[in-house]
């Protein structure tokens, strides 16, 4: 039995301790904010209530696998809901996509009702060929720690070489399944120039798998994965800071705390910046190459993220709309609300230079006079832009060289959002093996 200490209590952190305890470890979670959870969270205001952060996953059977890997089925603390409303997309031209998740023949027609039969084709066709590589990503990346070298075979197929924006203009005519295709980019904060085209893949996964979201909202899941820590007797410590990792020859021994205390630790898995883990807590010789790669990535724009209270009637949204422009907006209308009333979260990704009402009212969306209520969510930590395929070796492996320490969480591999984070949950678990 190992003796494990997990630096931050986001998705990632906590979904690797309660893995790891039902493998039998003992388990201490250290977390500097008062609440768990990280960016799943809420926003409590005036009668609304709002997921602070993520709202909807794709890959639903990450999170199934990770609560049936730490004890009981995720219907046990919180249910999982499919999307079954299309994603809007409203165009700077004023035209409306209305695109299926889920339903590769609702996609084809919609597009063939939007554009022609011609564009219908190229956007399926482009989809289609990314399960090819979902297969290569899922065997080589995302199911196992990183490889030092891929496959020449994976390679040529995944082609990292091509940005997203090169694949967007060789795939597709239609400027506006262009600025469909770049949004998996820019959702994410980076830009889709450098952004590597086999991103793209999310288009293939939400097509295959869906969309899905917890009843009651994402912050659900922060009190789900509280409850299993609680279940499996994890040490949690809130308003926790870690200032130091310990190490002896390449070795982790345990941690320091901002009040003074050591915590002896055979493992430590940290879910906070990996360029603060090795920037600022590591001082061993064996992390200075990575200390030099991590330090040399930047991290990927926040979106800018307010909260909106509207009394009825509005103009009625599908659970997200992507209002494309420079900045390009989401609509999400997911909380919940009074009797009467909606609770929007309005998310904008790029440099707001407007207000967001006047942002909304520009793209044709005139609630202005029906907010009663407005809140501002802070920024959460939104992992490493994308500046060219290299990117990916410069992000944080899981497995870190110094022996015990581990990384998880948006900043490491394989990347960003729930099914990523939940992932690297998974390989860190593996990794670490049974009591």
């Amino acid at each position: 039995m190992a003796r494990v200490i997990v630096i931050g209590a986001g998705l990632a952190g906590l979904a690797t301790a309660v893995r790891l305890a039902k493998l039998g470890h003992q388990v201490t979670v250290c977390e500097k904010d008062d609440r768990l959870g990280g960016a799943l969270g809420r926003v409590d205001a005036d009668g609304f209530s709002w997921d602070a952060g993520a709202a909807s996953t794709t890959l639903p059977a990450a999170l199934r696998d990770l609560f049936r890997k730490s004890g009981r089925p995720i219907e046990s603390l919180a249910q999982l809901e499919p999307i079954t409303e299309p994603r809007r997309h409203l165009f700077g031209d004023g035209s409306v996509l209305d695109l299926p998740v889920g339903d590769r023949a609702a996609q084809l027609e919609a597009w063939t009702n939007l554009a022609d039969d011609k564009t219908a084709q190229q956007w399926t066709a482009l989809v289609d060929k990314y399960g090819e590589t979902w297969q290569i990503l899922r065997k080589a990346s995302l199911e196992p720690p990183l490889m030092d070298k891929l496959p020449l075979t994976a390679v040529r197929s995944l082609k990292p070489w091509q940005s997203l924006e090169r694949t967007a203009q060789r795939s597709l005519d239609d400027e506006r399944a262009r600025a469909v295709l770049r949004y998996y980019a820019i959702q994410h904060g980076s830009d889709p120039k450098l952004t590597p085209g086999y991103v793209g893949v999310w288009s293939y996964l939400e097509r295959t798998f869906g969309r899905w979201t917890i009843e009651g909202g994402f912050g659900v899941l922060a009190d789900a994965l509280a409850q299993r820590a609680s279940e499996r007797r994890i040490d949690v410590h809130t308003g926790t800071e870690v200032v130091g990792v310990d190490t002896n020859h390449g070795q982790v021994t345990g941690v320091r705390l901002a009040d003074g205390k050591t915590l002896p630790a055979d493992v430590v898995v940290s879910d906070i910046d990996p360029r603060d883990l090795y920037g600022q807590l590591v001082d061993d010789t064996k992390a200075k190459k990575v200390r030099r790669q991590v330090l040399s990535t930047h991290q990927a724009q926040a979106a800018y993220v307010v909260h909106l209270g509207l009394r009825e009637p509005v103009p009625a949204l599908p659970f997200e709309t992507v209002l494309h422009g420079s900045p390009t907006v989401v609509v999400r209308t997911g909380g919940q609300a009074p009797a009467g009333h909606q609770a929007w979260s309005v998310l904008v990704h790029g440099y707001p230079t407007d207000d967001v009402l006047d942002l909304l009212v520009a793209r044709g969306l005139h609630i202005r006079e029906k907010v009663v209520s407005r809140q501002t969510s802070p920024s959460w930590w939104a992992g490493v832009a994308w500046e060219g395929y290299k990117t990916a070796r410069r992000r944080a492996s899981n497995i870190s060289p110094i022996k015990g320490l581990y990384c998880v969480g948006a900043g490491a591999h394989p990347g960003v959002g729930v099914p990523a984070t939940a992932l690297g949950a998974a390989i860190v678990a593996d990794a670490v093996g049974k009591a």
